[in-house]
């Protein structure tokens, strides 16, 4: 599509949504009063003005002007069943009748450590925290206390949280200042990270072994930790190719270096995990969204011998408190939604967006607009590139002009969705069948 032509048709989308929002624009222009930027949740905002929620139900988001909108992004993938689960609210109702909080243990966060312990084995200890980033957080200094060592690796593109280390190479732009492929350079992503920390990061390159095994050898000495997102989710959704997870954990046991699994999202994969999808049993692992049911909650687990750092019994050498740790909220939210989600479920969801993914790619070629789809699990994303990227810097080169006129465009049908989205289970072939026939008309205006 000429660039122009794809401006205008940007700018229709984006006028129709400004008139159908207004108590959106209404709300934003009063939340600049009191928030920088009207904002507090960086991912949240776009441009004219963000969309504000009123309230969920099942697959459908209902937004403060009263538009119903069928829901793909479920809280960036931590809905799994979908909004406000008559048993999840049921479960959560019936806990704050009993208190919210309390400064002491509860058998609960033994009872959902337990569940999680069943179903990700390499989790043989772990520790409740309130979000994803504390989680990540708490692996790498478990791994700097673990293994003496300062350094930690991450991979190009990819999202941690808002650690200090792990603000380094996120989505940085593609520009000579990202180094070589094989050798990313360590590019700083956030102002107001200490001086040190870019060059306590090592940038690797995914799917690429040999580069990877080069830069861990190099580094092997000083390097702590390895962290991955093996599905490469925040940078798009960029799947690891046969074999090269197991050659990450060869090279990082081989070196003394401890594997990080960042599975906040990509949990999602199979009942188990993205570990137990592939058959690779990381040394630590990190958890949140899915597992806390919708509530904040996150929790960073794995080997004995390395959260015995946290152990008070013996003297613990990592004070880790927190006053929401284990919160009963998140621990009745999570265990009803992790029993719900069966092996079945999940093989359920993944043939439907399968299914979803093929689809949208029979649509995308009808109309003549080159355009992929990825999928894996609940998860699928796509990109207007003519094959799968294999690394962020592919990822990196997809259309953002085409995603910001197909999101609004389908904003304006009643579907919510960013750059691809998840399925949630309570979604049918009708709810999936409903953003297909709402992409074929939005590509028709091309």
């Amino acid at each position: 599509m000429a660039g122009r032509d794809l401006e205008a048709a940007l700018n229709r989308a984006i006028a129709e949504y400004m008139d159908t929002h207004s108590r959106s624009r209404e709300m934003f222009e009063r939340a600049k009063s009191v928030l920088p930027g009207g904002n507090t949740r960086t991912g949240v905002y776009f441009d004219p003005f963000p969309l504000y929620a009123d309230f969920g139900q099942g697959v459908y988001l209902h937004d403060l002007d009263g538009n119903k909108l069928l829901d793909f992004v479920n809280n960036n993938t931590a809905l799994m069943l979908g909004h406000a689960h008559p048993d999840v609210v049921r479960a959560l109702q019936d806990q704050i009748a009993g208190g919210t909080a309390f400064s002491r243990p509860t058998p609960l966060e033994v009872e959902m450590a337990e569940l999680l312990q069943e179903r990700v084995p390499s989790m043989e200890r772990m520790r409740f925290c309130s979000s994803g980033t504390e989680a990540v957080l708490n692996a790498l200094r478990v791994a700097r206390a673990f293994t003496g060592k300062g350094k930690v690796a991450k991979f190009e593109g990819a999202y941690h949280g808002v650690e200090a280390h792990a603000m380094i190479s996120y989505m940085p732009p593609l520009g000579p200042e990202l180094g070589p492929e094989d050798r990313p350079h360590s590019v700083v992503s956030s102002a107001g990270l200490p001086p040190s920390t870019a060059d306590e990061v090592v940038v690797l390159p995914f799917n690429d072994g040999q580069a990877c095994r080069a830069l861990i050898e190099e580094n092997a000495d000083d390097l702590a930790a390895v962290i991955v997102d093996p599905l490469m989710t925040a940078s798009g959704l960029t799947l690891p190719e046969d074999g090269f997870l197991n050659r990450l954990r060869e090279m990082t046991e081989q070196h003394g270096v401890l594997l990080v699994f960042d599975e906040i999202v990509s949990f999602r994969a199979a009942r188990g995990g993205t570990q137990e999808r592939y058959g690779v049993r990381p040394d630590l692992t990190c958890m949140g969204k899915v597992v806390a049911g919708g509530t904040p909650g996150a929790v960073m687990g794995g080997r004995a011998d390395v959260l015995a750092a946290y152990d008070p019994t013996v003297g613990a050498k990592i004070q880790q408190s927190g006053t929401y740790n284990g919160n009963p909220l998140a621990m009745v939210a999570g265990m009803v939604t992790l029993r719900k989600l069966t092996p079945e479920v999940y093989e359920a969801l993944a043939d439907r967006t399968s299914r979803l993914g093929t689809a949208l790619t029979e649509a995308f070629a009808q109309a003549g607009v080159t355009a992929c789809v990825v999928t894996v699990g609940s998860l699928f994303r796509v990109y207007f590139l003519p094959d799968p990227p294999r690394n962020y810097r592919e990822s990196a080169r997809d259309d953002g002009a085409m995603h910001k006129w197909l999101f609004f465009s389908l904003l304006n049908s009643g579907i919510y969705w960013k750059v691809g989205g998840n399925v949630s289970v309570p979604m049918t072939d009708e709810h999936t069948d409903t953003l297909v026939a709402g992409v074929k008309e939005a590509l028709k205006t091309l």
